[in-house]
């Protein structure tokens, strides 16, 4: 008890840990889980695209008249354990604008869902409707989960989201446009996470 303890006391006290040249591991719920992670963290939060292929994505195609650009209209699907409960399941990913620039939103739903099929680019209400989501633009998502000795003001307004797979679990990188923090976490259904490192552009 004694031991564990201490090991408490250190994590408080310690600010950041040096990971990359580029980023600091701030907070984390598995330490080893987080230093691996952050070695593929790039230049402006930008994880690396090895670790990105680890997810397959593809455009969705829907019913209707779609946008003539995929910038601030996209849809794209894929097939991953999500929720990390042994099942797989369709994650669409969507990214429209807000003022000009593009924000991410997910949702999801079971592998046989038709959900797809029921709607058009003239009605996504089949797609938004699930709870099993992560919709959060012009909204904040905040830096509550670890415990941080100087917590950093909330994600905001714009996400830039990210799937990937490392060591047989699914984890989702949240970002801002401001590109100063980034969230890894595990999706827990609905509209929660489980948040396992919180890392910041080196120097901040």
């Amino acid at each position: 008890m004694k031991g564990a303890s201490i090991g408490s006391m250190l994590f408080l006290i310690i600010p950041a840990i040096a990971v990359a040249s580029s980023v600091e591991l701030i907070a984390f719920k598995d330490k080893a889980v987080c230093e691996k992670v952050a070695k593929f963290i790039g230049d402006k939060l930008m994880l690396d695209s090895e670790l990105l292929k680890t997810v397959e994505w593809k455009p969705v195609e829907l019913k209707g008249q779609g946008p003539k650009t995929r910038h601030c209209s996209s849809l794209d699907k894929s097939l991953v354990d999500l929720d990390n409960d042994g099942q797989q399941d369709v994650v669409v990913k969507t990214s429209f604008c807000m003022k000009g620039a593009p924000s991410d939103s997910f949702y999801m739903f079971p592998a046989d869902s038709n959900v797809l099929e029921q709607g058009s680019w003239q009605d996504l209400a089949p797609l938004l409707a699930t709870t099993d989501k992560f919709e959060r633009t012009g909204g904040t998502y905040p830096f509550t989960s670890l415990p941080m000795e100087n917590p950093p003001p909330a994600l905001t307004t714009l996400f830039a989201i990210q799937l990937f797979q490392l060591d047989h679990s699914t984890y989702v990188s949240l970002t801002d446009a401001r590109r100063e923090w980034m969230v890894i976490a595990k999706y827990l259904r609905g509209e929660r996470f489980e948040d396992q490192c919180y890392v910041r552009t080196a120097g901040r």
